[in-house]
C-alpha cells in the first residue's frame, strides 16, 4: 500500500476529519487531507517530525501541527536554532489554527517524497513551501517595459480589453489576476472571516487600469465542518467580497471545500456550497473545466485548465490528459495543491506535468507567495500567513515579446513586492 493509500485509510478510521464530533464542530485543516491517526495522547519527540497532521492534538503534548515542506506536519516548537537538531532549522510559520509559530523542520525542506530534496544551482529551498525557489527581483524591476510601482495603472492602457466571460473570449493581450486561500483562521470561525482583506483585494483589481480580464483563484474559501451550515455562510461572505470585481472569476477547488475526495459525493455541505457559489454560475456542471482564451487577430491561443484535486477520479484524469494534449500557445494549469503535496490528484498528475507543455501551474494551500520554475504559489488572499509576504494577489501580463510578466502586490500598500518573467 502506498503512502497516500495509508493516509486515506487513516482518514476513514478517524471519521472524516479532525476527530469530527457529533455536533460537526471539528474538521481538517489546510495541509491534512488525510491524517495518519497519530496518537494525540503521546509525548511528541523528534519522531513526530514530518508526521502528517490536521490539528495539533494529533502531534502530542510537545509538538504542534504547522505548515512546512509543502504540506502540514507535526513539529517541535522552538525559540531559536539552538532548540533544533543539527539537520533541522527553526522556521517561523503558521499553525493549523492560524497562530504564528516557530517549529523545528528538516533543513533540506523534505518530508518523505515531499519537499525540496537537492535544489538546482541558482535556487534555494523554501522550507515552508517545500520547493526550490528562484531569487525574487525587487519590486517592479522584472525586466518588463514601462514598469509601474503600484496597482493603480499598468502599461499599454487600452491595448488590453476585458473580453473574457464564463465561456472564455478573445483579447489583444492576456492580463489577469490570481488570488489564493481566503479562509478564516479557525474551524467554523465565521465571525473572523477575512471579509475586509478579500474585499480590498477585489476592489484593487477592479480599479486597475486596464482592469484584469478575469481572475483565477486557487482554493480554500472556507474553513468549516462539511456537515454543518458555516461553510455556506462563509461562501456567501466570500461572494459578497468578490462582487467588488465585475469580471469573471474561475475558481479552483480547495481541500477545505471537501476534506478528502468529493468525486461522486452529494452530501458534503462545503462541496455543495462551492459548486453552487463558484462553479454552476459559470455554466459548469463539474469542478474541473477548461476555458479557451484567444487572440483577437488569431495569432495565438490560450487555455486555463482548472483542476479539482479534491474531486479526483479516473474520469477527471482522462479529461485532463486530453486537455493538456490540445496544442495552445499558452496553457495555464490551476489547482489547489503545490507539486509534491499529498492530495488525491498528485500521484496521477505528477507524470502528466512532466510530459505536458504548459506555461504556469498556479497553486495555493500554503499560505504564502513564492515561485519555483513554472509554479506560482499564491496563498495570501486572506488566510493566516506562513511567510514574510503580506496578504495580496498576483497579476500575469503577456508582453510584446510573448513572455509572461508575473507581479505580486501587497494589498495594503498596492505596491509591487515581487516580480518575475516566464518564457
Amino acid at each position: 500500500m502506498n503512502r497516500f493509500s495509508l493516509l486515506v485509510a487513516a482518514f476513514a478510521i478517524s471519521s472524516c476529519g479532525r476527530g469530527e464530533s457529533t455536533d460537526g464542530s471539528g474538521v481538517h485543516d489546510a495541509g491534512g487531507d488525510a491524517p495518519t491517526g497519530h496518537d494525540a495522547g503521546g509525548d511528541a519527540s523528534t519522531s513526530v517530525l514530518c508526521t502528517p497532521c490536521a490539528e495539533s492534538s494529533e502531534c502530542g503534548s510537545a509538538a504542534t501541527c504547522a505548515q512546512y515542506a509543502g504540506s502540514q506536519y507535526c513539529g517541535r516548537p522552538c525559540s531559536g536554532q539552538s532548540d533544533c537538531g543539527n539537520d533541522e532549522t527553526c522556521l517561523p510559520t503558521v499553525a493549523e489554527d492560524g497562530a504564528q509559530v516557530s517549529v523545528c523542520v528538516p533543513s533540506n525542506g523534505t518530508c518523505g517524497e515531499n519537499g525540496c530534496g537537492t535544489c538546482p544551482a541558482g535556487t534555494s529551498c523554501d522550507l515552508a513551501a517545500g520547493s526550490c525557489v528562484e531569487a525574487e527581483l525587487d519590486g517592479g524591476d522584472d525586466g518588463g517595459p514601462d514598469d509601474e510601482d503600484d496597482a493603480g495603472s499598468d502599461p499599454d492602457g487600452g491595448s488590453v480589453q476585458p473580453y473574457v466571460g464564463p465561456d472564455g473570449g478573445k483579447v489583444h493581450k492576456l492580463f489577469f489576476a490570481i488570488i489564493g486561500d481566503t479562509r478564516p483562521p479557525g474551524s467554523n470561525d465565521t465571525a473572523h472571516y477575512p471579509t475586509a482583506i478579500i474585499t480590498k483585494i477585489y476592489e484593487e483589481i477592479q480599479a486597475m487600469n486596464p482592469r484584469p480580464q478575469f481572475v483565477i483563484t486557487t482554493g480554500d474559501y472556507m474553513f468549516a465542518a462539511p456537515t454543518g451550515a458555516q461553510g455556506d455562510k462563509q461562501m456567501k461572505l466570500y461572494l459578497a467580497a468578490r462582487s467588488h470585481y465585475k469580471g469573471t472569476v474561475f475558481a479552483a477547488l480547495g481541500n477545505h471545500e471537501c476534506y478528502n475526495n468529493c468525486a461522486g459525493v452529494t452530501d458534503n455541505n462545503n462541496f455543495n456550497a462551492f459548486l453552487d457559489g463558484l462553479v454552476k454560475p459559470l455554466g459548469q456542471a463539474k469542478p474541473y473545466y477548461s476555458i479557451p482564451i484567444n487572440d483577437i487577430d488569431g495569432k495565438w491561443k490560450a487555455k486555463v485548465v482548472m483542476v479539482a484535486c479534491n474531486a479526483w477520479s479516473s474520469a477527471q484524469k482522462t479529461w485532463l490528459t486530453s486537455e493538456l494534449a490540445k496544442p495552445t500557445t499558452y496553457t495555464f494549469i490551476v489547482r489547489h495543491h503545490p507539486m509534491g503535496s499529498t492530495a488525491p490528484c498528485t500521484d496521477d498528475m505528477a507524470p502528466l506535468l512532466k510530459s505536458a507543455k504548459y506555461n504556469m501551474l498556479a497553486v495555493g494551500h500554503i499560505h504564502k507567495y513564492s515561485h519555483s520554475g513554472k509554479q506560482l504559489l499564491e496563498g495570501v488572499g486572506g488566510a493566516p500567513r506562513s511567510g514574510t509576504f503580506n496578504h495580496g494577489y498576483a497579476t500575469v501580463r503577456q508582453l510584446d515579446d510573448g513572455t509572461l510578466r508575473v507581479r505580486q502586490y501587497d494589498y495594503e500598500t498596492k505596491k509591487i513586492v515581487g516580480s518575475f518573467i516566464l518564457p
